[in-house]
Order: structure tokens, then sequence, then C-alpha cells
């Protein structure tokens, strides 16, 4: 075999371990986030490119600002509830009147539950309420009958989402609407995991029943008490006005046909301000035999999704473009194994072009690959608008670019490839002085096995932050965040710590891996004061902005820990674990006990050579049978850190009192006699 033979056989083998590559991300067997990220944008993008026409079958009466500014802050009274009941069906006659919203808790005064339950029965109206699987199976109102019997129940709950907790309405409520679904979507149930709403699920598992979703109860009331045919692919509704059938995607979900930006704007959905309803000031006849459904397009009611077409789409027009596309039968349908056409397209497509390319110069090179993307990109277009299949397409489109470039990035390919390695592992985790250090010998840091390592670990924690996030609007409270966490962030990469994670309102940081510091405890104390400086710098830029002042809490112990390249086939992180870790986060949370801003376990004062510091009274921790001894730094070069003291500004007498407060919710809140 000569040089060029064996050349152009590396060549080959090596495209076709690429190709290999593209069919187990599309099988699923390895996925690239990458390219997933890419197919959901090019579906978004699709999406953004229909144009809404104004769909008079569906009208959503609006809990809008306008409405809140005149009838007062949800949730009304359920008197005033029952009077908009009332008037859609006495002047508007719908043909069924879908409530977007929970009715949970009883009103404390008044007999407005009776009263509500009264205009609710004997019409047909939909109540929706949430299915969940991530709160310890938490249980309040009462749930619908199941949309199947036993039978069809089991033989469906293998497609199915399963949850074991809901949050459902009040009984009598219940009892006396039509129908019940849940309006939940589940992102993050193996669906649309970058928090975007593209389908919704039209049924799903509680125990071993299958109940249906918001939109499904709400078509069915409209045809006419449907009935339901599941099948793998289709979902039918038999109903007196019309038969429907749905096409099932991934999870027994509905792809949502969205059109327009959404909102009373948005074009696709006729919106009718609540206040104006209930005042009488619309065309009735707007209503006449239509779908109603109650929402709101409010920001401060939380009910505003991102969608492909928009980041602030009111949840109620979801479900009101998933009925328009119901009735018009303009569904698409995502199959459970799209992703076997994706692989199907890789292995015949770059299986020949990994073949055929390196016996071609780069005329045919580039004639070869742009007829394979013309292939690809076409049979797409023709699933998608022909046939209504959503099917992958960034493997096969990036693996044509890949074994079209092969040869010439190959040198860039191997001489980079180890520099960008560590890069990637340690970029989210180091400041960028340290990466760039270790990227200069790059073979040394390419661990991927864990180790033991003896640790300094920090955790800082905001005081006070569920009244923040109870009293902020969640724009502000994001701000907020970014600021306190970039603040804290630099501190400890000016001290040459590694950033673990940000655990909501907490970060959890160590020193002593990746590079090894003899002084990681003096270290990880010197960073716990500096956050303190900078939290009091920070609170009082927030105070003067009339934000809440900003307290933190922070534990520092040292011990033995696992560190590493962490996680699943899926996602990994460089992260450390272990009972000095966990410790660490005892220490920080008994910093509320104490009242004090630090708190250091023994082994870091034995450990930190150039900080003294003074014992507080022995604490219980849980998972310890004996009390454990914690001590909070006392001085800094001989002399006491300024940031041990409380944050203060200058402030008039009113907000003097409302930094009081908060500082009082933060250092009080959650203590107890162990942690």
């Amino acid at each position: 075999m000569t040089a060029l033979q064996r050349s152009r056989l590396l060549r080959a083998l090596a495209g076709l371990a690429i190709v290999t590559v593209a069919i187990a991300h599309d099988l699923g067997w390895r996925a690239i986030p990458t390219l997933a990220a890419v197919d959901r944008q090019l579906y978004d993008g699709r999406q953004a490119l229909i144009r809404p026409t104004l769909d008079p079958r569906i009208v959503i009466v609006d809990i809008d600002e306008r409405s809140l500014a005149e009838e007062g802050r949800w949730p009304w009274p359920r008197e005033r509830v029952a009077q908009l009941v009332d008037a859609v069906f006495e002047k508007g006659r719908p043909a069924v009147l879908g409530f977007d919203t929970l009715f949970a808790e009883p009103q404390r005064e008044g007999d407005g539950d009776r009263r509500l339950a009264e205009s609710l029965r004997n019409r047909p109206t939909v109540l929706g309420y949430y299915l969940t699987s991530d709160r310890g199976g938490r249980r309040t109102g009462v749930l619908p009958a199941q949309a199947f019997e036993r039978e069809a129940a089991s033989a469906l709950g293998l497609e199915l989402i399963h949850t074991d907790g809901y949050g459902s309405n009040l009984p009598e409520l219940a009892e006396a609407a039509a129908a019940q679904g849940f309006f939940n979507s589940f992102i993050g149930a193996g669906i649309d995991i970058d928090g975007t709403v593209r389908a919704l699920p039209l049924l799903a598992a509680h125990g071993n029943a299958v109940n249906e979703s918001f939109a499904l109860a709400v078509l069915r009331q409209y045809l006419g008490s449907a009935a339901l045919a599941a099948g793998p692919e289709t979902l039918r509704v038999h109903g007196k006005r019309a038969d429907v059938t749905i096409p099932v995607s991934f999870g027994y979900t509905a792809m949502v046909p969205f059109a327009g930006s959404g909102g009373p704007q948005g074009g696709r959905f006729r919106y009718l301000s609540a206040s104006e309803v209930l005042a009488g000031n619309v065309d009735w006849s707007l209503m006449r035999d239509r779908i109603v459904l109650v929402g709101t397009s409010a920001p401060g009611l939380t009910d505003l999704r991102a969608t492909p077409v928009s980041e602030v789409f009111p949840g109620v027009e979801v479900h009101a473009s998933l009925l328009a596309g119901a009735l018009d039968g303009r569904i698409k349908r995502r199959p459970a194994d799209a992703g076997s056409a994706g692989a199907a397209a890789s292995l015949l497509v770059g299986g020949g072009l990994a073949v055929l390319l390196p016996a071609l110069g780069p005329i045919g090179t580039a004639l070869a690959c742009l007829l394979a993307l013309l292939t690809i990109v076409g049979g797409n277009a023709i699933a998608y608008s022909n046939l209504d299949l959503i099917l992958p397409m960034a493997a096969p489109v990036a693996l044509v670019l890949a074994l079209a470039v092969f040869n010439l990035l190959f040198g860039y390919l191997a001489e980079g490839r180890a520099r960008r390695a560590v890069v990637r592992l340690f970029g989210e985790y180091l400041s960028p002085a340290l990466v760039e250090q270790m990227a200069r010998d790059p073979v040394h840091w390419r661990m991927k096995e864990s180790r033991n390592a003896e640790l300094s670990i920090l955790f800082a924690d905001i005081r006070g932050f569920t009244r923040m996030a109870e009293s902020m609007d969640p724009a502000a409270l994001r701000d907020y965040l970014n600021t306190v966490f970039t603040g804290l962030t630099n501190v400890i990469h000016r001290y040459g710590g590694t950033v673990d994670k940000y655990i909501g309102d907490a970060v959890m940081a160590f020193w002593g891996a990746p590079l090894d510091d003899p002084r990681h405890a003096d270290h990880a104390v010197d960073a716990a004061i500096a956050m303190q400086e900078e939290a009091r710098r920070l609170s009082v830029d927030f105070v003067m902005r009339g934000l809440p002042p900003l307290v933190i809490g922070i534990g520092v112990n040292t011990g033995l820990a696992r560190v590493g390249d962490m996680g699943s086939a899926v996602r990994r992180t460089y992260t450390a674990l272990g009972d000095a870790v966990n410790l660490a986060s005892r220490m920080e949370s008994l910093t509320k006990r104490y009242e004090v801003p630090i708190i250091v376990g023994e082994a870091t004062t034995r450990a930190a050579r150039e900080h003294r510091f003074d014992e507080l009274r022995p604490a219980n921790v849980d998972g310890r049978s004996e009390p454990v001894r914690v001590f909070v730094p006392s001085t800094v070069g001989g002399g006491r850190p300024d940031a041990l003291d409380p944050p203060t500004v200058p402030t008039t007498a009113v907000e003097e009192r409302q930094r009081q407060r908060f500082a009082s919710g933060a250092l009080h809140e959650g203590s107890g006699p162990r942690v």
C-alpha cells in the first residue's frame, strides 16, 4: 500500500468515525447538546416565519393589568369571578368556558366559593390544575375522573409522563365544573429541556390513572362531551360537533402551532379585558358558540412562557394555539424515533462522503458536499411540509460540513485539542489567569478520573432571600442575584479559588484543586472576609437604589474530599464531594443561629496559619453524634476586619428601619437547635 493510499484510508476511517458520532447523537447513545440546540433553533425559526391570522373561534378573557388596576389584585373575590362566569354565559353564550387558573384555597370570608360553584354548575366549564413529580408527592384539592379505564390506562402508561403529586381545585368547585384538565407543560421532563414550550402533554399518568390536559378537556367540551381513542401516533377525539385527530409526539405530547408574538397585540386571538367583560362593555356576539378561555397576560401573575416566537408568551394563548391547531388539523408530529431518520441520513449520505471525499480534489469535494446538503435540507423540508413530521437535521448537516473541511482542519484540530480541553473543563470554575496557566501544560491537567485531596470548602448564602423573592419583581431579582454572584465570584477568583456551583441564592467554592495550594485554608478565610467586604459594598449600592440590603452568611471547612470531573453521560461538571463539603454547608447554616457573618470549622483553624479565631459554643450538627467546635475569624494581620461589622449606609430614618427589617429577617430566618 502506497503512502497516498494509506493517507486516504486513514482519512476515510476518520470520516467514518465522524459518521459514527453523528449516528450516536441521532440515536441518543451519545447526545451532543449543541446539535440538539441547533435542531430546536431550526424548528423555532420555522415557527417564527408563520404569520398570524385572527381565529374567531377562540376568545381570551384577559386578566390584564387594566383589570387588576380596576378590580384589585388577583385572586379576586369568588363572588366577582362568579359574576364574570354569569355574564359570559348569560350574555355571551359560549360553547365552553375554560379557566387557565387555579382555585385551590377557600375564600376566608363570605360564601364566595358556594356562589362560584353555583355559577359553574350545569354549564360547559373547565377548570385547570397542575400535576407534579418534584414536590414529594404533595396533593391538594380533588382530581377529576381519569380519562381512560384501567386496561387502556395500563396500555398507555409506558408512553406518558408520570407524576406523583397534584394541586387541584376546591372539592365543591371541582364537582361543579363539567371537567378539569392539567395545564402545566412539564418542561424538563425529557422534553424541551431548554425551558422553551414547544409542546403540551395531551395525557399524563398519576398513579394508575390517566388524566387529560386542560386543552384536551376544553376541546372535548367544545366538540360535545367527546370520547377519546388513543393510539401510538394519534389521539382521536369523537364529538357531536366534529371528529378531531391530533398527531402525538414524544411523551404523548402535541406540538403547539404558534403564530405571532402572542398577547393582545399578537394578532392570533381576540383578547377581551376581564374588567370590560364585567362592566358589559364588549361585543357579546364575539363569544357566541365560541371557546372562551380566562387567563392572564399581566407580568405580575407569572403566567408568561418562553416559546419559539416570544420569550413572554401568555400561558393561556399556548393552550389556545394548541386548540386552534387541533381544530384545523395543522399539528406537526415529533416522533419518539425521529432520531432514526437522522441516523439513516447520516449513514447513507455521510458514509458515502467519508469514503468518496478522500479521492476527490477541492472542487469535487465542494460539489459533492453541496449536493449532499441539498439532499438533506430538501428531504427534511418535504417531511416537514408534506408529511407534518419534525425530523432532526443538525447532525447530518454538521456531518457533511465536518467531512468537507476535515483535511483543511486536521492540523488545527490536532494542534489545539489539548489546550481547548483544559479551557473547556476548567473555564467555568477558575479565573482566566489560572486557566491560562494550566493551558500552558495541558497534558498534565487533562485528568478524567477524580481524586482525593485536602480542600478548604466555602459556602455563601444570601440571608432573607425568600422574603426578597416575594417582594421583588422577577427581572429585578435576577439582576440583583447576577450582581451579587459577579462580585462574590470575582473575590473567589482573586484568592485563587474554584467556583463549584451556584445553588439558588448560594455559591460553593473550594481551594486546593485543581491547582495544589499549600495555603488553601488561609486563602479560603481571606476570601470569606473579602466577600463580606464586597457584600457590604454591594449593600450600600443596593439600598441607595431602593433595593433590599445584602446580608450573606459564609461557612468554611477543611478536610479530605473527592474532587474531579464527575457526572452523567449527558452532563459532567468539575466538583467536590464528601463529608468535609457537607460540614462546610452546615457551617454556613450555623451563621444564622449564631448571628455572625462567618463560621469556620475546627480543621480550618488548624490549617490556617495567618489568622486568629474566636471559639463559639459547640454546635449540634445533623449526622454527628457529638457537638462540633466552631469558630469565627477574629483578626487579620493583627486587626479586626471591618467586614465582620454589620453593613451600614447613610440612610434616612425610614430607609434605616427598612434595612434593619431585611437584616433581621435574614439573620433569624430558619434558626433552630440543630442544622
